[in-house]
């Protein structure tokens, strides 16, 4: 049975060491303040008591085998166990992220504190030193407000580097994107406009006119069986239409004056340019992404109609491991989709609901809500159908389906189960229903994988997927094949 308690977001892990120490006076605090060069350093124990002041430590790999001489040495003389010895500090910058690392490799807990919150603990809130920052990240952690975050190590920080990174490319991408709109406005307006030129906007038919000799008079000057043959090699539906309807419109648009003109089009050319190689590498992480997805119990998340691999990733690497995460509502609570509500006056007081809080993981809610939208337009039909019920009744549908699948994520994830519709969850259900249900959705499971190339690592027998695939071809006696 799950103990209740005051304190709900105290870290599991140092309340574990406090626990097994029985002795506040048997346990060693650590708290870091992470620079570029030297990290400022403090030993403590449970009660708060400061074992060494403050001292300098190298971000080096001397200063790494000094500060853990240190630790051990200091554990000896106070006859304290090593394993009740735990690191601390507040969110790391990339130059300490190998410092930390290689404490974490070497065995040791190193937890994390909220910066905003261990400003308050400082003991003089009008200045701050080294000394004073240490304090208030001790008194963080002695009162275990901080984070072993499952996402920090293994697997999981893989991929929660790789799906950052994508998000930072998607996000140039679409700078460019706008810069392309910018100079195409003057050399052709209207060009990324599908209804006038028949061309979808940024597809490779597209990308290919701007990039060379792009300009209303040179279009209109091209011959139309190559401007037909140009648009079917790129892979445009009815090229003929296409290539009418372009000429058809450049005939009629203003033109931009020619003294500008080339100009104009070296600068669109490079942006095309760097477009394409965005795009390149875009799908090159998404390839990366799927590989490293299919080794943890995310991939389970793809199973849901409506999320594909770049969504499940994106969660997956936020979440971390689920064994390892807080409860259901915590995680709800940190991807910042509830609510804020206050109440007062007494059990007859009114409660208040208000907006949502600023102060949660911005990157896990982007990704809830993306996915939120995606069920409410091709998920499951008890999904959609609420999506729809929320949306007509004026309620958040993102943030209410995003509750839902956060909960459904987790289940999924914890279980190693895809995920079965309602009606065939029940225990009397035939075998035959749900055997028809798993070669139904098959195909589609299938298709998510094999578009980037990872179907083959997805249903290894060492995977999720490959063991959830292996028990139900054996358990149905179905043929699901890759």
């Amino acid at each position: 049975m799950t103990k209740r308690t005051i304190f709900p977001y105290q870290s599991q892990e140092l309340n574990t060491i406090f626990e097994q120490a029985g002795n506040n006076a048997k346990v060693m605090c650590i708290p870091i303040d992470y620079a570029k060069k030297e990290h400022v350093v403090m030993f403590c124990n449970g009660h708060g008591n400061i074992l060494r002041k403050p001292f300098p430590i190298k971000n080096s790999p001397k200063g790494i085998e000094y500060l853990t001489q240190q630790v051990l040495s200091s554990c000896r003389h106070r006859g304290i166990d090593p394993k009740y010895a735990f690191f601390g500090g507040e969110d790391v910058g990339s130059y300490a992220e190998n410092f930390i690392n290689t404490l974490r490799s070497g065995g040791w807990i190193v937890a994390g504190v909220n910066a905003h919150d261990a400003k308050k603990q400082r003991a003089n809130a009008q200045a701050s030193t080294d000394a004073l920052d240490l304090m208030g990240i001790a008194s963080m952690l002695l009162n275990r407000r901080a984070t072993c975050s499952p996402a920090q190590t293994g697997i999981y920080r893989n991929l929660r580097g790789l799906t950052r990174h994508r998000k930072k490319l998607v996000d140039m991408s679409t700078e460019e994107k706008n810069r392309i709109y910018t100079v195409v406005d003057q050399i052709f307006p209207g060009f990324l406009d599908e209804k006038n030129t028949g061309i979808s906007p940024f597809s490779n038919s597209s990308l290919s006119l701007m990039a060379d000799r792009f300009s209303p008079a040179q279009i209109r000057r091209r011959k139309r069986r190559n401007l037909i043959e140009t648009l079917r090699k790129y892979g445009t539906v009815k090229p003929e239409v296409g290539a009418d309807k372009l000429q058809l419109y450049a005939a009629h648009v203003l033109n931009t004056p020619t003294e500008y003109l080339s100009a104009l089009q070296v600068s669109l050319a490079q942006h095309i340019k760097h477009f394409k190689c965005l795009q390149d590498s875009i799908a090159q992480l998404e390839k990366e992404m799927a590989l490293w997805l299919a080794q943890t119990q995310g991939a389970f998340l793809t199973t849901l109609r409506g999320i594909g691999i770049v969504l499940a990733a994106g969660a997956t690497a936020e979440i971390g491991d689920p064994t390892k995460q807080k409860p259901v509502a915590n995680v709800v609570s940190y991807s910042g989709i509830i609510p804020r509500v206050k109440q007062t006056g007494g059990p007859e007081g009114q409660t208040r609901t208000g907006k949502v809080s600023k102060r949660c993981n911005r990157i896990l809610k982007n990704y809830v809500v993306q996915s939120a939208h995606h069920i409410g337009l091709h998920g499951p039909e008890d999904l959609m159908a609420d999506y729809k019920r929320r949306d007509a009744n004026a309620q958040h549908a993102d943030f209410g389906i995003g509750r839902r699948y956060i909960r459904t994520a987790m289940c999924l994830m914890r279980n190693s189960q895809i995920y079965i519709p309602k009606r065939l969850r029940s225990k009397g259900i035939n075998p035959e229903e749900r055997a028809g249900y798993f070669l139904m959705i098959w195909p589609s499971l299938r298709d998510k994988w094999a578009k980037l190339g990872a179907l083959e690592t997805a249903f290894t027998n060492d995977n999720p997927l490959g063991r959830w695939r292996n028990m139900v071809q054996e358990l149905y006696e179905i043929k699901l094949k890759l």
